[in-house]
């Protein structure tokens, strides 16, 4: 099953970046390059919900059908 969660990555001050998926509690990495990030925590978002399907528990987010996700801009 293909699953479409979403997936915030930035650039750190001293150039490491951090990934994390918002829809998944603890579902955060970090790696010296973006791509590093981003393969761990796409590992890591697999392992998690494969461990949670086979202890019998589907997180609440993988059973919503739609989801919208949107970028907004604030000033201050």
């Amino acid at each position: 099953m293909t699953y479409k969660l979403s997936m915030i990555c930035s650039e750190q001050d001293n150039g490491a970046y951090f990934a994390m998926c918002p829809e998944i509690k603890g579902c955060f990495t970090q790696g010296d390059t973006y791509e590093e990030a981003v393969t761990g925590l796409k590992d890591l978002v697999e392992a998690t919900i494969k461990e949670e399907i086979l202890q019998g528990e589907i997180p609440d987010v993988l059973m919503s059908k739609s989801k919208i996700f949107r970028e907004f801009e604030i000033s201050v």
